[in-house]
């Protein structure tokens, strides 16, 4: 009121009427209000925009189409065929989005070189049944952040594109291809799968892995999966990506825990770094390695722990027929020379060996604490 009255005086100062201040403040105000309550299914949102109550669109959706764009979702719910983003810079806020269809957020900028970007902080992305609502990202920049009851994904699809998830909740199914450089950061990602193809330099830290195996595919790799938790899963990481000796995964402080196998290498395991993790409960084995051939690993499988793994194993057998259980196994076909460098791992109460190793496949870097087979197995000497 205090500006009202500022500029009711200004205009009698200028010999106006006060009924031509009142409608100068009113033309002032309207139209943040209309701007508010004029969202309609279908609509292509050009400017700042807050709904004031849900939206339900029956086969409609909403766009964005000029940077810089804000919508905030002033807690309510949005639901229609989607939310798209062709635009950089824009913030969606505070609110849910279900989709009706399959994707329930796109961001991506058609016939462009450059890329869209959005931000969402508090939003929940949802679908309205387990094949709808999934985020889309395609050659562009999606960052994600608040807690995990409010930063909500239901499938996430990355198609040469980055991302930053910060203290979200995702579920179901992740997909990455031909990207680089995203983060999951304090997150938990359950019943759900993340598979990776052709892309490179994710981080993941402090996340949880709830039954949600992960899959380092074809060309992928310079991954870091640093503090996270992997659980309740048949194999919870499987590296088969055969990629460079560039691509090196570093899987450093993890805890795998309470899945049939934690760590399984069938491909590419000349590639990894695997130190500092711990292995227990996991059913049948913590770690495998089951490959038909590889390259020399220059780093040493080190300093991991392998506690009450073996337990309840499945019916499994190794490339060469041997019974796998127990701490950490490694098959390896062909191997003229060894491959691995094995130290410092720790073994305490497993079901089978400390340490299985095909003769002549490893080196024994020292330190190895726990039973090791098969015996003899004169190049692992296990205290």
């Amino acid at each position: 009121m205090g500006n009202e009255r500022k500029t009711a005086r200004l205009l009698r100062g200028a010999g106006l009427p006060l009924t031509c201040a009142l409608l100068v403040t009113l033309a002032g105000t309207t139209p943040a209000r209309a701007s508010a309550a004029a969202v309609n299914c279908g609509d292509t949102l050009s400017a700042g925009t807050t709904l004031t109550a849900d939206l339900t669109c029956a086969d409609g959706g909403l766009r964005i189409d000029t940077d810089g764009v804000t919508l905030d979702l002033g807690g309510h719910t949005f639901t229609g065929t989607g939310l798209t983003v062709e635009a950089t810079g824009v913030t969606v806020k505070n609110g849910k989005i279900v989709g009706t269809a399959e994707t329930g957020l796109s961001v991506y900028r058609p016939g462009s070189d450059v890329r869209a970007g959005a931000t969402l902080s508090d939003v929940q992305v949802l679908g309205k049944d387990q094949t709808s609502g999934k985020t889309l990202v395609r050659n562009a920049t999606l960052a994600m952040s608040g807690t995990p009851n409010t930063c909500v994904a239901e499938g996430l699809s990355l198609v040469a594109a980055t991302a930053t998830i910060e203290q979200c909740t995702v579920r179901r199914d992740v997909n990455i291809q031909d990207s680089t450089g995203w983060t999951v950061v304090s997150s938990t990602l359950t019943n759900g799968r993340l598979t990776t193809e052709r892309s490179t330099g994710g981080t993941y830290n402090g996340t949880i892995f709830d039954n949600f195996p992960v899959t380092i595919g074809a060309d992928s790799g310079s991954d870091l999966f640093q503090d996270n938790l992997f659980r309740n899963s048949e194999t919870a990481f499987e590296i088969k990506n055969g990629g460079p000796l560039t691509q090196r995964t570093t899987i450093d402080g993890n805890v795998f825990m309470n899945n049939s196998i934690g760590l399984l290498g069938s491909n590419g395991f000349d590639v990894p770094i695997v130190r500092n993790n711990v292995f227990h409960g996991n059913r049948t084995v913590g770690l495998l390695i089951n490959q038909s051939s590889m390259g020399v690993n220059p780093n040493p499988i080190a300093d991991n722990i392998f506690f009450g793994n073996g337990a309840s194993p499945r019916k499994l057998t190794d490339l060469g027929g041997n019974t796998v259980r127990g701490g950490l196994h490694v098959f390896i076909g062909t191997a003229p020379q060894p491959d691995l460098t094995l130290a410092r791992n720790t073994g305490l109460a497993n079901g089978g060996f400390l340490i299985w190793a095909k003769p002549g496949s490893v080196t024994d870097g020292g330190g190895n604490r726990g039973p090791c087979g098969p015996r003899p197995n004169p190049s692992l000497t296990c205290a």
